[in-house]
Parts: structure tokens; sequence; C-alpha cells
């Protein structure tokens, strides 16, 4: 399909193979983490077993025994500190109640902004306060126990766990590697079209393994770019991106940029006010939109000029979320607002679809596991093309990277399961924002004390899948006798999820296995040939 001069040729592969190479351990991290991640949300579910079906703001319009949204927000502002009723952002939390958080715009010792405030943890239905935290939103995200899990496995996914920007800068060099990565090996095929339709099952293996990595990377290859675009594009642009906008566009005023592109403009009105009952406004956006809202957030609350912003999913057929704008005093409907700016704009339109794309989140389940699907599809290619590379540099040091490349690739997975250990352990006994990542070194260093057992690299791969697949049986198990909902409790409360999750792990225990029992079979089997007389 291209043609190439040999010395162009030669350097496409150079490119390939050292773009891969270098950081292919930890993209092989990235990617694989951001698989995993794609069902966070649905993993956090799983997890703590006691999630709501039914969406919170969804019950207090369609149950008439509920509380109103209204009243909840009239019961929580005598328990909030003045100086934090700026502005109220309403959620869900992981276990789906309401996530009622007033605060206010300041900026730290960092010279950032962020929002420090009051947040509550409400039972739709009655009302009831469950949980009243206080400090800045991040400091929340971070300690709240129901999130330890996802959030742990979205910021492996994001940042490597290291600390900011650090991180967010490493995984969108990582990005842009795996641009390179993918264009280079699409130029250097010169028979694209033929040779992603060719494996060659009853060849040599070298040749067959050759034809897998092909095919897997090549019909993967628009996905590997859209992931590797998007994610560079997240990792930059909050690394890099928002503080040189800030300081070159608005004289490093970080409050004064976002109230620009994402606040909603009104003439200065600070009289005192009620406003309009929350739950007709998010009645009328269901109307407009076909769908419940998914969050609000209620600008200058409290005043004449307060203005009510509900996010609502993307609409049939489309990508992107919607924000539709009410005035807060007279709750009449406004605009629609883009994702960035006050006007509609290529810009606005282009940034609102970085984050579906990226996510898969787009179609519910089913996007999430075609998402999931390529992730595996990427995790191989990444796996099998530096297996590729070093399986021609067999002596000296490359022994030893070969070593260390199949530590880490076998070795994640059995990391990643140790993480989720810890959380169950720890969920309700203790903290789990300190025990899930403790579960994920412990993991890792009972798989790097394994692999350190033997420097074969087959056997290196049996036994970290092995401990990976128990692992993956055992976790339903755990989840059970730590007190998680069982199965048939879960399908009459709603909660599919667990039960699906619980599934997915058995299925990829008993496939791991499965691989163990067949490479050993083929491994005795050759053994018993080569040793056979002649």
């Amino acid at each position: 399909m291209f043609t190439l001069a040999q010395d162009r040729s030669k350097t496409l592969v150079a490119v390939h193979g050292w773009a891969g190479i270098s950081l292919g351990m930890l993209l092989y991290a990235v990617v694989f983490t951001g698989t995993v991640a794609v069902f966070a949300t649905e993993i956090g579910h799983w997890s703590i077993g006691a999630t709501r079906a039914e969406a919170p703001m969804s019950v207090a319009l369609h149950d008439a025994e509920a509380t109103p949204l209204q009243d909840v927000l009239d019961r929580l502002v005598p328990l909030t500190a003045p100086e934090h009723r700026e502005e109220v952002g309403i959620g869900r939390t992981a276990a789906n109640n309401l996530q009622v958080f007033f605060h206010a715009h300041r900026t730290n010792a960092a010279g950032q902004q962020e929002d420090v405030g009051t947040e509550f943890e409400v039972v739709p239905m009655t009302g009831r306060i469950l949980a009243t935290r206080h400090g800045s939103a991040a400091e929340l995200f971070r300690r709240d126990p129901a999130r330890a899990l996802s959030r742990f496995l979205v910021d492996v996914h994001t940042e490597l766990h290291l600390p900011r920007p650090w991180g967010l800068i490493l995984t969108g060099v990582l990005g842009l590697a795996m641009m390179a990565a993918a264009v280079s090996g699409l130029l250097m095929h010169r028979h694209l079209l033929k040779d992603i339709f060719t494996l060659r099952r009853n060849g040599s293996p070298v040749l067959a393994f050759k034809d897998a990595h092909t095919v897997a990377g090549t019909w993967g290859l628009p996905f590997a770019f859209l992931l590797a675009f998007t994610g560079s594009f997240f990792s930059f642009a909050g690394s890099v991106g928002i503080p040189v906008m800030a300081m070159v566009g608005f004289g490093d005023d970080q409050e004064a940029m976002i109230e620009t592109l994402v606040a909603t403009p009104a003439t200065e009105d600070a009289r005192p006010t009620t406003g309009a009952a929350l739950d007709h406004m998010v009645r009328d956006a269901q109307r407009r939109g076909g769908e419940v809202p998914q969050f609000a957030t209620i600008e200058r609350f409290g005043r004449a000029d307060a203005a009510v912003s509900l996010v609502l999913p993307p609409a049939e057929g489309g990508l992107a979320r919607r924000t539709f704008v009410y005035e807060g005093a007279s709750g009449a409907f406004m605009r629609e607002r883009p994702s960035i700016g006050q006007i509609p704009s290529l810009g606005a339109s282009l940034l609102a679809l970085v984050g579906p794309l990226h996510f898969g989140d787009f179609m519910g389940l089913f996007s999430k596991a075609v998402w999931f699907a390529l992730g595996v599809a990427m995790c191989y290619v990444t796996l099998t093309g530096m297996r590729m590379w070093l399986e021609r540099r067999p002596h000296g040091v490359w022994r030893c990277v070969a070593w260390l490349v199949g530590t880490i690739c076998y070795g994640l997975p059995v990391a990643v399961a140790g993480s989720v250990a810890g959380f169950l352990l720890a969920f309700g006994r203790a903290d789990p924002v300190f025990w899930t990542p403790i579960g994920f070194v412990v993991g890792a260093a009972a798989a790097i004390a394994c692999a350190a057992l033997g420097r074969d690299f087959g056997v290196l791969r049996r036994r970290l899948t092995l401990m990976a697949g128990i692992g993956c049986l055992l976790l339903p198990v755990l989840r059970a006798a730590t007190g998680g909902i069982g199965w048939f409790d879960a399908v009459a409360e709603g909660q599919l999820i667990v039960v699906a999750v619980d599934l997915m792990l058995l299925c990829c225990g008993a496939w791991a296995l499965r691989m163990v029992s067949k490479r050993t079979v083929d491994r005795v089997r050759s053994l018993a040939i080569a040793s056979a007389p002649r």
C-alpha cells in the first residue's frame, strides 16, 4: 500500500521499535489501567454493594413520597457557613445518593483556583443527612472512602500515581509515543490491505505471532490514535494548557479565566431572594432534553442574579452532554450553553467530543464494552510488539529488559487485583483510601517475588498468569465474605452490575487458568518430543 525507499523504511522501523520499547512498559501500564478504568464507575458500585438503582434526581422527581430537591436545599442552608454559600453543586455519590456541595471560590497557597466548602450526602427519598464533610473539592474527593477504589484506578491511569503535574506530563508524553508508534507502524507496512487479513496458523510460530500483532494493531489503529490524541490532550491541557492560558490571556488570574470561559454572565444584582424551586427547573430540563439531569450548579446562590445550570446526558444519537441554563430567581429557561465559552462555536463542539471519545461512555455500557475490548487489543499489541523486538536481541542487557517486560506486563493484573482486595478488606472497617494503594503494592511485590524465582520468560508468564487468574476467581468470594450483597438480593434490588462484575471476574479467572493449563501441556509435549530417542 505504501512504497518507501529502503533507508526511509529502515528509519520507520527504528522509530516504531524504539518508540515502543523505550516507553512501552509505561505505555502498557497506562493502557491496561485505562482499560480497567473504563468500568471504574461500575467497579465502584460493585465494590461497595450499596448503590441505588435509580439516579437521585430521578427519585425526587418521580416519587410523590420523596423529599423535593428544593426542600433538601432549604434544610441544608442553615447548616452551612455563610462564606461557603457562593455556589452550590448537586450531583450523586458513589452510592447514588444526593451530593450537595456548598462552596466558594478561593485561591490556594500555590496560586491555583479551588472550591472550598461543605459537602452533604443526603438520602433522596427521606432527605436524611448521611454525612457532612468540610474542605476543598479535591480533598473531599480524595478522602471519600466509597470512591477510593475507582479513584485509585483512574489516578493510576491518568497520572501513574505521581504528583502533579509530573504524572500528567508523563502520560501526555506516553500518548505522543503511542501516536508515533501507530503512525510509523501504519507506514512501514507495504501490503497493509493484505496483511490485515493474514493469519498464518499452520506456518512458523514466529510468523503466526507477527501476524497476530499486525492484525490486532492495524484494526485497532484508529482507536489507538484516537485514545493517544485525546489522552495527550487531557494530560497537557491540565498540566500546561490551563496555566499558560491564564498567564497569557488573563494576567495569571485563573479565577478570571474560569469566570470568562464557563461562568454564566449576568447583570450584577446582589439582592437576596429565595428563587424558584429547583424541582420545576429539573422537570423542564427533562421535558426539553428527554433525560433526567445528572448534575446541577447554582451560581450566585441566594441572589437575584442567580443562575442554575443543569447537565443532561447526550441526546439520542449524540455524543456530548448538554447544559441548560435557567434564571435562578424566576426559573425561566435562558439558553443551552456550549461546553466552553458563552456562544456556540466549532472549538466548543470539538472540545465537547474529546471526553466521550476518550472514556467511551457515550452509549452507556455498550460503548464501554467496545472500548474495553479495543483496550485489551491495544494491550496485546503493546506487549507483543515489545516481545518481538526483544526476541531479536536475546543476549546481554536485553535479557534483563525482557524479564522486566514480562514482570510488569503480566504482574500488573496481579497488582490491580491486590488493590481491589485491599479496598474490600478495608471498606467499612479501616481507611480504604490508605489500604487500596497498599493492596496494589502488596500485589506488585508478590508478582515481583514470583518472577524473581525464574528468568525464563515462558515460566514467568505462566506463573503470573496463574496468580492473576486465581486473584480474579477469589475477588467475588472476598466481596461476599466481607459483607457484600448476594446475587439474589442484588437482582431483587436492581443492582445487576454486582452480578455482572462477579461473572466477568470469574470468566477472566477461568480463561487465565485455561491459558496456563494449555501452555503447560504444550510445554510438556515439546519437552517429551525433544527428549524422545531418535
